[in-house]
């Protein structure tokens, strides 16, 4: 049996094969989840596959092993909105909305059973060849199994996910924000710039907010709605992607009918379970115990990782500029962000240094910050001021 690889994504390789007869995607991942990921995996995947039959839901079919690997077997599409946008340019404002509409009704139903997707990009909306698009690649504990390229879709992670690695609900609404932006422009919503180094992009991702909608044929409650949902500052956010659903539903050009969105349910005990049959050649199905359960899941939410810390020291004020000194627990890139008394911020490259002299006026206040990244992740020092100046925590 043949298979030919179709892509490689920031961790798994993709393979499309037939089983049964039927093509199907394999995406191989590389090395094999340990048990408790293997789990979560599988009662997300039982869940996902309930909600498909009435939503655009591309659930995992199977999970199972290819030449020793994990890998997940499901539905073969023929292309993601991210190609389709490339080949064909920014979609129709009907098709947008309507597309909106279906991602963001998956979306609600996935967060009224407990799960997340962790990571909405174009890339993961995809084109079957008949009917509507479908939203595949859910799962938070998946992303979190294997080292991962950081700048893979950045533009579609929030800034608070950037800062503190916590995935809620709203990471997901900004994610759907990003992916109607880009389908009604054709483009990222902080394209990369040629030269620019890793943490460079995740301090202006961070720091620059995404261009209006100016596209003149583009509705200004639809325009209003993305900016909203791509809103930096978290608590300003939309907090649900039932939000989203019903707005898009107004603008839908025909009427719709009413989606009930699923009540998780209690569950008894759990048997063991084989998922599916052969994917492909090499690729043995993988039985796994489940534990019983009567509880019914709380709505997921990902703890953030331990920081590293970023300690600016007090600002030296001599006149006419002000020393800056700062330590972090590993070296970072580094932008110091200068806030004077009058407001409107300024952004200083520090690249790699720990130290840098900042020009100020003779008079005023201000307000000094460091902010650090990886490259994976933002770290922020206290904000520290110098001739009285008040500075925001």
């Amino acid at each position: 049996m043949t298979h030919t690889l179709l892509g490689r994504g920031p961790v798994a390789a993709v393979y499309a094969t037939t089983a049964s007869g039927q093509p199907v995607a394999v995406k191989v991942f590389p090395g094999k989840f340990d048990r408790k990921t293997l789990t979560l995996i599988e009662r997300e995947r039982l869940k996902l596959v309930k909600l498909a039959g009435t939503l655009p839901i591309l659930p995992i079919e199977a999970i199972g092993q290819w030449e020793g690997k994990h890998a997940l077997r499901m539905e073969l599409c023929s292309e993601s909105l991210s190609g389709r946008v490339q080949r064909s340019g920014a979609l129709d404002v009907e098709d947008v909305v309507e597309l909106g509409y279906g991602m963001a009704s998956a979306l609600a139903a996935a967060h009224s059973v407990g799960i997340l997707h962790g990571g909405v990009s174009p890339h993961n909306v995809l084109y079957r060849a008949f009917g509507p698009p479908v939203l595949s690649d859910f799962g938070v504990a998946i992303r979190q199994s294997f080292r991962r390229n950081p700048l893979h879709a950045i533009e579609c992670i929030p800034p608070e996910t950037l800062r503190s690695g916590v995935i809620d609900q709203r990471t997901d609404v900004y994610g759907l924000g990003a992916v109607l932006h880009f389908a009604l422009t054709g483009q990222s919503p902080h394209p990369s710039r040629i030269g620019e180094q890793p943490g460079e992009r995740v301090l202006r991702v961070l720091g620059d907010p995404v261009p209006a909608i100016s596209r003149p044929d583009v509705p200004i409650e639809l325009s209003t709605m993305v900016a909203r949902m791509l809103t930096p500052e978290a608590e300003r956010r939309p907090d649900t992607a039932t939000w989203a659903m019903e707005r898009l539903g107004k603008m839908l050009p025909r009427p719709v009918p009413h989606i009930a969105l699923p009540q998780a349910r209690r569950r008894s005990k759990v048997p063991y379970f084989v998922a599916g049959g052969l994917v492909a050649a090499g690729l043995a199905v993988a039985p796994f115990l489940w534990p019983s359960s009567s509880q019914t899941d709380p709505p997921a939410t990902v703890p953030p990782p331990p920081l590293v810390t970023l300690d600016l020291a007090e600002p030296v004020d001599q006149g006419d500029h002000v020393l800056l000194k700062w330590a972090s627990s590993q070296p970072l890139d580094s932008v110091v962000v200068v806030t004077p008394d009058g407001g409107g911020q300024q952004f200083v490259n520090a690249e790699r240094g720990t130290s840098i002299r900042v020009p100020v006026k003779p008079a005023g206040g201000y307000c000094f910050q460091v902010r650090g990244t990886n490259a994976s992740q933002i770290y922020l020092s206290q904000s520290k001021p110098v001739r009285g100046a008040v500075c925001q925590r």
